[in-house]
């Protein structure tokens, strides 16, 4: 897939999944790109210094692409929310010298009624806020569980997949942590293929669009763990056994005591026990 389009691609962040492997294409397919470098360290928490960071980078940029990779799937303070809730926000409104196509980045989780994490609520306030936004020109793109590439180097996986290998990669059994829920997940570079096509085909890139992708194929977290262990080629094939759990129990109590089913909802880790298909 070549890339056409004049237009400049900026893309913000770098240390994530999704920014790691657009920067490995861009870098592949040698498609000219800018990185604008926001991390924690930024500790960004409001428009005038987003604002100062882009200012610095976009000056005497005609005509460019954002793609904003940034979000932090564990908010814990005031620069994490403004991240995930505000910031897509901010760089619609940004007043650019020349034209500017914003593509987001949101978890198909918000279309999800058992999930009620803080992120989760976060994207979805993100995405009201985008669409309250007259006159911007975006692309939305809701994201399944992704899946790595074919890299086992722990100092690249993302912190839920570091949380599922210390149970699974060990010698010769893994153990499955109990879950239902049903994943459709897809490997990430699917994820920048797809951005990448729709940007060389899109004429103008001036129609907004939201677009949900999933996989094409239902998973457990059985399925995921045998996908991810598969990656590392160096070790030999190791017996998967489901940690087991009374399901039965759970759902009386969940159903007796409805405050247990809100806690478990917010809760990332306890939303495996819940029978949810993201």
């Amino acid at each position: 897939m070549a890339y056409s389009k004049k237009k400049e691609i900026i893309l913000i962040g770098e240390t994530g999944l999704l920014s790691r492997s657009f920067k490995n294409s861009f870098i592949k397919q040698k498609i000219p790109f800018q990185v604008i470098k926001i991390s924690r360290k930024n500790n960004i928490k409001n428009r005038e210094e987003l604002y100062k960071i882009l200012k610095k980078n976009l000056k005497n940029k005609t005509s460019y692409i954002l793609i904003n990779c940034l979000a932090s799937l564990k908010p814990k303070n005031k620069s994490d929310f403004y991240i995930n809730e505000n910031l897509p926000k901010d760089l619609l409104l940004y007043p650019s010298e020349g034209k500017s196509f914003l593509i987001q980045f949101s978890t198909n989780n918000v279309l999800v009624n058992q999930v009620k994490d803080l992120y989760t609520i976060q994207k979805k306030k993100s995405e009201e806020n985008i669409f309250e936004i007259r006159n911007s020109r975006y692309k939305l793109i809701r994201l399944p569980f992704l899946l790595p590439n074919n890299n086992f180097n722990r100092n690249y996986m993302p912190k839920q997949f570091k949380l599922l290998l210390r149970f699974i990669d060990l010698p010769l059994i893994s153990f499955i942590p109990p879950s239902r829920n049903i994943y459709r997940p897809i490997n990430v570079q699917e994820i920048v293929d797809f951005t990448l096509s729709s940007i060389s085909t899109d004429k103008n890139n001036n129609k907004n669009e939201i677009i949900s992708i999933n996989g094409k194929k239902e998973m457990n977290l059985l399925d995921i763990s045998k996908l991810l262990l598969s990656k590392n080629q160096k070790r030999k094939k190791n017996i998967f056994l489901s940690i087991p759990f009374p399901w039965i129990i759970l759902d009386y109590f969940l159903y007796k005591f409805p405050f247990l089913l809100n806690i478990f909802k917010r809760n990332t880790i306890l939303q495996q026990l819940l029978l949810i298909k993201r």
